[in-house]
């Protein structure tokens, strides 16, 4: 793929707010550019991060657009206070990263539900949309976003069920988001997801460094690996992958706003 001058292709879901990033960070976003990867959401998932979230994004505007939220795997400080002052700054693009996680070890349920709709209503409040993580969650997930119809247009980020949940989530109004897991061989479940999304409501990201990919262990990937997500996309659905990185790209820069956040800086 050769990006030229334009921006080719949009990350979703990355976390150069992840402290491995800190001394490899230009060079990782100098081997997005030449692969034809131009922009990224990039999501807060503690307290900590969320001033290095304001801080990328400012460093980097017009590149880097941040989201502010709190994983329900941090959910020990509380902190929502201080993330209600982030969401109100004109940078963010997205509530997130939030959800539930049902994983053996993971704060109680009620806590996160609680959380999340705590987030969910912030979200509501400023016409934001939301990255969901979900996992061994769906059904709660889908009985509290079924009380938001309507009212947060919610990205199922890295999403890991099946068609059949896809689609009960797809009638909610959700985004479907494609992570490295699309790329393994075997992953036969995801492939499917990603042959019968609608063509309007899936995204692509890495999610780095978090999520491995055919090619690459997850402490490696980063958001130049979005198109492998793409070439799989592609493949999976019988198409070119410059239709998969141009779907994608226009769903995201509605979804998110960016041109509005582009026409204002």
């Amino acid at each position: 793929m050769d990006p030229g001058n334009q921006v080719v292709l949009i990350d979703t879901h990355c976390h150069l707010n992840d402290p491995s990033f800190k001394d490899s960070l230009d060079g990782a976003l100098g081997r997005a550019r030449r692969a034809g990867v131009g922009q990224f959401i990039v999501p807060a998932y503690d307290l900590a991060s969320l001033p290095r979230t304001l801080e990328l994004g400012r460093r980097y505007p017009g590149v880097v657009f941040p989201a502010f939220g709190l994983h329900p795997w941090y959910l020990g400080d509380g902190g929502l206070e201080e993330l209600d002052l982030y969401m109100g700054l004109e940078e963010t693009v997205a509530v997130g990263e939030v959800g539930l996680d049902l994983a053996p070890g993971m704060a109680p349920v009620e806590v996160q539900e609680r959380a999340l709709v705590a987030q969910l209503d912030m979200a509501v409040e400023r016409r934001l949309p939301v990255l969901v993580h979900c996992r061994k969650a769906h059904e709660r997930m889908l009985g509290i976003l079924g009380e938001y119809r309507g009212k947060v247009r919610a990205v199922l980020h890295s999403f890991s069920g099946s068609a059949e949940v896809m689609e009960r989530f797809l009638g909610l109004g959700c985004y479907i988001s494609f992570s490295g897991s699309v790329t393994r061989q075997r992953a036969k479940k995801y492939h499917r997801c990603a042959r019968f999304v609608p063509a309007e409501r899936f995204l692509l990201e890495t999610d780095a460094p978090s999520i491995a990919t055919q090619t690459t262990v997850a402490s490696l990937v980063e958001p130049s690996h979005t198109v492998e997500v793409a070439a799989k996309v592609a493949e999976l659905r019988g198409v070119s992958l410059e239709e998969v990185c141009r779907r994608s790209t226009e769903n995201a820069r509605r979804l998110f706003g960016l041109e509005r956040m582009e026409g204002e800086r």
